[in-house]
């Protein structure tokens, strides 16, 4: 079901499919809701109930009119459902998003999978660095196309399959066309310090932190962090997986996100 199909749904566009407890997947900054595509039924089938959210500015969700929060906003998302609890589960941007979600609320949350977020301790990298300037780059002499390809290229694998790439694409020229005509917004406050101390309130619960094995080591190096900031989570690395795990090792990532959510 989308969002329009169950009574009091928030202002976030989001698929709702299946029953029983409440699994929230929160998409990377390069795609929206469609990138969970290929689990969604899979998380139904195993006897969860599934929200899959555009986050703001991305896919069927507005750009944000005034303080960018998005966390607030998928907190509204299940306040709007009426889901008092939910596994979150975030990828890269979205996985961001989960962590401050938890901070800012961990009382709804059930459960947390977080897979190759960025982390305010850990510089970037040379790599990840040329990544966004060859984007900005792009965008500054007002050439979609080509941030949409320096987009795909700095973000999928070397060889990746040329469906891979043009899903990817379509998710990004659609962020685009709905951001770059949006108005600035202000910042609102981080619920999330740089210690993470603020994750100590949700230690205990089932918890991964994961990374595919070819991504950046921006992004393993944050795993770790995360890891060793959260007693009794888990770390692991997906084979296969570059920064888009879901996308690139869904079998492997379904069957790590399915371990968490049978001990929830």
């Amino acid at each position: 079901m989308t969002d329009d199909d169950r009574p009091g749904s928030a202002v976030l566009a989001h698929d709702d499919v299946g029953t029983g407890p409440a699994v929230l997947l929160i998409h990377a900054g390069i795609a929206d809701r469609r990138m969970w595509s290929d689990h969604t039924q899979a998380l139904a089938q195993a006897g969860r109930r599934v929200i899959a959210v555009d986050l703001p500015g991305y896919g069927d969700s507005p750009a944000p009119a005034s303080v960018d929060e998005p966390w607030e906003d998928v907190i509204a998302v299940l306040d709007g459902l009426g889901i008092t609890r939910a596994a979150v589960v975030g990828v890269s941007f979205g996985g961001a998003v989960a962590l401050r979600v938890a901070a800012a609320a961990p009382a709804r949350v059930s459960a947390l999978v977080v897979v190759s977020a960025p982390v305010d301790a850990v510089a970037p990298s040379p790599s990840l660095q040329a990544a966004w300037a060859a984007e900005e780059v792009a965008l500054e002499r007002g050439d979609v196309d080509a941030a949409v390809t320096a987009v795909v290229d700095a973000w999928t694998l070397p060889g990746a399959p040329a469906a891979l790439r043009e899903r990817v694409a379509a998710m990004q020229r659609r962020a685009f066309a709905v951001q770059l005509t949006a108005p600035d917004t202000g910042e609102a406050p981080d619920p999330l310090d740089e210690e993470l101390g603020a994750l100590a309130a949700i230690s205990g619960l089932p918890i991964l932190f994961a990374v595919g094995e070819h991504d950046r080591s921006d992004f393993h190096d944050g795993a770790a962090l995360l890891a060793a900031a959260v007693p009794g989570s888990r770390l692991a690395v997906i084979p296969g997986a570059g920064h888009l795990a879901p996308l690139e090792a869904p079998g492997a990532f379904r069957d790590l996100l399915l371990d968490v959510l049978g001990r929830t």
